[in-house]
C-alpha cells in the first residue's frame, strides 16, 4: 500500500533514477555537500531531541470548508426563512405535499453544508511533521485509516520535487523538499511525505536538507542559527503567519512586500481572496483533535520543557512585534485586505440568502 502525505508524486509510481523536469534527487546522508545549510524558515522548533517542521497547507482546506460550508449553509436557510417568516407559505394551499419537499430538499443541502463546516473542525488534524534525532526517523499523520508513518531517516531518499500552481494573481512554480521511502528493488514509492512549503528559490530545500544533515550528524559548530517562526498556538501571531504562509519570500524578514508588480499585485489580491480561509485555517489548528503521537516518541513530545544545545536567531525588532501583533504597518495590511474579504464573502452570502427577503416581503 502507498502512502501519500501529498499529491505531488500521485502520478509516479517509481522514484526516477536521475533528477528532471519531475524534480531533483538531493544528497543522501553520506554524500558530500553542495549548498550551505540554512533552515531557510522550514523548522519550527528545533531541540536535542527533535525538530518539529513548520506547518504545510493541511488546515487551509478546512478553514475552506468551514467558511464555504457555513456561508452556503446559512444562505440556504435563509431563503426558507424568509418564505416562511414574511411570505406565508405555510398557509399557501399547494404547500403540501409540493412546496414542503422543494423546501425540505433545500434545508437538507442547507445541513449538509453546515456538516460539512462543522466537520472541518471536529475532524482529527495531522500535527507538523517530526523529525526525531533519538530514533533517527520522520513521522507523519496520514490519516485515521492508515494513522501514523515513520519513514527511517538513513534509507529514506530526499527529493526536491517541482510544483506548479495557478490562481488569479497568476501561475508560479514552486520547490518542495520531502522524503521518500521506496522499495530498493524497484524503486517503486511505498510513501512520501514533504517537509516544507513550496520554494520559489530551487536552491532552498537543498538548503534545508543540508540543515537536516547538519542537525543529525554534523559539527554543532557549523550549523546556522534557524530561523525564528511564528507561534502557531497564539493568535497574535495570526497575521504574520499569513505572511508567511500565502506568499512565502515575496515578504521580507521585516514583513514588508518585496519591490516589484508581481509581489505587490500577488500579496494584495490572494490575500483579499483568502484571508478569511487562511484565518479559519489557523484557528482550526489551534482546535481541532491530534492524533495521539506514536508511542516511541510520546513522552519526549508531551514534555514541557527542552534542552537545547542548536541555535535559534534572535527575533528582529519587526519580528517580536509581528509575532506579538503590534507590528502596525503589517496589521493595517491585513485589516484592509481582511475587510476586502469580509465583503467578498459577504456577497457570496448575499446573492442567495438576501434576495429572498426582499421578494418575500413584496409578496406580503
Amino acid at each position: 500500500m502507498k502512502l501519500f502525505a501529498s499529491d505531488l508524486l500521485s502520478g509516479m509510481a517509481e522514484l526516477p533514477a536521475k533528477s528532471g523536469g519531475w524534480g531533483m534527487l538531493l544528497n543522501a546522508s553520506d554524500e558530500a555537500q553542495r549548498l550551505k545549510p540554512a533552515s531557510v524558515k522550514a523548522i519550527q522548533s528545533i531541540n536535542d531531541s527533535f525538530v518539529v517542521f513548520s506547518l504545510t497547507n493541511s488546515a487551509s482546506t478546512r478553514g475552506f470548508a468551514f467558511v464555504l460550508g457555513l456561508v452556503i449553509g446559512c444562505a440556504g436557510i435563509s431563503m426558507v426563512l424568509a418564505d416562511v417568516a414574511l411570505g406565508g407559505v405555510l398557509s399557501r394551499e399547494d404547500f403540501w405535499p409540493h412546496l414542503a419537499g422543494a423546501y425540505a430538499v433545500l434545508l437538507l443541502i442547507s445541513g449538509m453544508f453546515i456538516a460539512w463546516s462543522v466537520t472541518s473542525v471536529r475532524r482529527t488534524l495531522s500535527p507538523p511533521v517530526v523529525l526525531s534525532r533519538r530514533l533517527r526517523k520522520f513521522y507523519c499523520w496520514i490519516g485515521p485509516k492508515a494513522g501514523w508513518v515513520a519513514l527511517e531517516y538513513d534509507k529514506a531518499h530526499p527529493v526536491s520535487m517541482v510544483s506548479r500552481s495557478y490562481s488569479v494573481a497568476g501561475a508560479a512554480t514552486g520547490y518542495v523538499l520531502a522524503v521518500v521511502d521506496m522499495d530498493a528493488s524497484n524503486r517503486s514509492i511505498r510513501s512520501y511525505v514533504p517537509l516544507a512549503q513550496p520554494y520559489r528559490d530551487y536552491r532552498a530545500p537543498e538548503m534545508v536538507w543540508e540543515f537536516i544533515r547538519a542537525y543529525m550528524d554534523g559539527d554543532l559548530e557549523d550549523l546556522p542559527a534557524a530561523d525564528p517562526m511564528p507561534p502557531t498556538d497564539d493568535a497574535r501571531a495570526d497575521f504574520a503567519l499569513l505572511d508567511r504562509r500565502l506568499f512565502g519570500d515575496l515578504i521580507d524578514d521585516r514583513h514588508r512586500v518585496k519591490p516589484g508588480v508581481f509581489p505587490m499585485v500577488y500579496v494584495h489580491v490572494v490575500g483579499a481572496l483568502m484571508y478569511w480561509f487562511e484565518r479559519a485555517g489557523f484557528w482550526i489548528f489551534r482546535v481541532a483533535p491530534k492524533p495521539d503521537w506514536p508511542q516511541d516518541i510520546q513522552a519526549e513530545m508531551s514534555a514541557a520543557n527542552f534542552s537545547s544545545s542548536f541555535r535559534v536567531r534572535e527575533r528582529t525588532d519587526s519580528e517580536r512585534l509581528a509575532y506579538t501583533g503590534k507590528l502596525g504597518y503589517l496589521n493595517r495590511r491585513w485589516l484592509v485586505l481582511g475587510a476586502i474579504c469580509t465583503v467578498i464573502v459577504f456577497m457570496m452570502f448575499a446573492v442567495l440568502g438576501v434576495p429572498p427577503w426582499f421578494s418575500a416581503l413584496n409578496r406580503g
